[in-house]
């Protein structure tokens, strides 16, 4: 019998492109691959093997990070933004506290006002009933 899987959230649906992976990680894949096998096989030629072993491992590991990382919905370079800017932009936390009843009370003070002024607008211009 043929089964279809299903996710059970819509969000986390990613279309299959080659091998299991989506467009984005073939590309940063890809994107690794162009440019660490030449760099290694050219790079021995004027570094020991060991220092282009590294110099590769450090080129490709951002590469993929970029293509397979994801936290709660965001890719790399979206958790990178709101990675630096919650730890290097000030964090300003300013404590308020002023009960409910306060917005009551400002407004029964403004109709007060609004009526004191009125009465004393008539009063002073004639027009009182």
């Amino acid at each position: 019998m043929i089964e279809n899987r299903i996710p059970k959230e819509i969000k986390t649906y990613r279309e299959k492109l080659f091998f299991g992976l989506t467009l984005r990680q073939c590309i940063c894949a890809g994107a690794a691959l162009l440019i660490c096998v030449p760099l290694y096989i050219w790079g021995n030629r004027f570094l020991p093997q060991e220092a282009v072993s590294w110099v590769v491992v450090l080129i490709a590991a951002p590469l993929m990070l970029a293509g397979f990382f994801r936290y709660n919905d965001m890719n790399f370079e979206q958790f990178a933004v709101e990675f630096i800017a919650h730890h290097f932009n000030p964090q300003k936390r300013i404590y308020e506290y002023e009960p409910i009843f306060m917005d009551l009370r400002r407004m029964y003070l403004l109709e007060e006002y609004l009526a004191e002024t009125e009465h004393e607008a008539q009063t002073t211009y004639g027009f009182v009933d």
